[in-house]
């Protein structure tokens, strides 16, 4: 706000003249019951002095009044984040040998950092990781590849059950 009163003022000092010297309207003087001369203030400076009231008054209502999202009254505790964190085992012995994790969106048909969560290796001490999906709504699958191409891999599916307190995939 400071700022804007200061570019303001500058801009009006600038368009009347910045002051003495540049205006050809002389102060005029009147004496007040005391005898003493005063001045009386030029129409140019208490215009100045309107505008710069308007202005902010202006501002200040546009700022109590607005529309779209300015009208929008949230309370302070709401932090407006959709991120899911949910904790991810793969129980031990799972997998006998040594093998691959992909944890990606359900509808993925190629595992790519664009569409999954996790990569990672995997043995037969299992796996405990938490993941931050970026809304309740995602569905996801693990598939287990394993480094032989004899083996199948293993494919598991997970949603959201909004009855739990915190998210839980447990992969036995």
């Amino acid at each position: 706000m400071n700022k804007l009163t200061v570019t303001l003022i500058t801009l009006l000092l600038t368009a009347c003249g910045g002051g003495s010297g540049g205006s050809d309207e002389q102060p005029t003087s009147s004496t007040n019951s005391t005898g003493q001369n005063v001045q009386a203030q030029s129409a140019s400076t208490s215009d100045t002095q309107v505008q710069t009231n308007t202005t902010q008054e202006q501002a200040a209502e546009e700022s109590t009044s607005g529309e779209g999202m300015e009208a929008v009254v949230v309370d302070e505790s709401f932090d407006f984040s959709t991120d899911v964190p949910v904790s991810v085992s793969v129980g031990p012995d799972v997998v006998s040998s040594r093998a691959f994790i992909n944890i990606c969106q359900q509808e993925a048909t190629l595992t790519s950092d664009e569409n999954c969560f996790l990569r990672a290796p995997i043995d037969s001490n299992g796996l405990t990781v938490d993941i931050l999906l970026p809304h309740s709504e995602q569905k996801l699958k693990a598939e287990i590849w394993y480094y032989s191409t004899s083996i199948e891999p293993l494919v598991f599916t997970w949603e959201f059950d909004g009855s739990l307190d915190s998210q839980q995939w447990i992969i036995n």
